[in-house]
């Protein structure tokens, strides 16, 4: 009988301890959530993209990268001023952003006239993403392309209008 005593308190207590390790396994924790609203995108442009002067003679194209370099192919003169679009985009300062560029050409029309240039060959720099300011939130960035000129293009002035985008990444 002593014995059975001895084993009822052993099992007693084993039945105990299972109950308090069942309780001591589940815990809880608390995490903290978060989120961050970011100032609202503008982007403006500057300076427009300048071919500068062409004279078409058999035609060609003219290109004026983002990065301010120039090539033409086919027998025109390319001269005068020639310089890529530049745009400022201010945000939340630090945040990164992409640039969007139009995904087709462009037409650049004469003035009081109709005859018309294509400007496709888009590019920008910084190409892709960068980051803004982390004082300002501001940043630069420039748009090229390439124009496409006809033989024996109408002389005048050519003008017309693209679109680019910024958003944030």
């Amino acid at each position: 009988m002593r014995n059975s005593l001895r084993l009822a308190v052993v099992g007693a207590a084993l039945g105990a301890l299972s109950i308090a390790s069942a309780a001591n396994a589940a815990t809880t924790a608390t995490a903290t959530a978060t989120a961050e609203v970011l100032s609202t995108l503008s982007v403006q442009a500057d300076s427009a993209l300048d071919f500068g002067q062409i004279a078409a003679n058999t035609g060609g194209t003219v290109t004026v990268n983002a990065d301010s370099t120039v090539s033409k192919s086919g027998s025109l003169v390319s001269t005068g001023t020639r310089a890529p679009a530049s745009f400022t985009v201010v945000g939340s300062k630090g945040a990164m952003v992409a640039v969007t560029l139009p995904t087709g050409p462009a037409t650049l029309t004469r003035l009081l006239g109709t005859e018309t240039m294509e400007l496709s060959g888009w590019n920008s720099n910084p190409n892709g993403g960068f980051q803004l300011d982390a004082t300002t939130g501001a940043a630069t960035f420039s748009v090229g392309g390439t124009l496409t000129v006809g033989n024996a293009q109408v002389a005048g002035v050519y003008s017309g209008t693209f679109d680019v985008s910024v958003e944030y990444q």
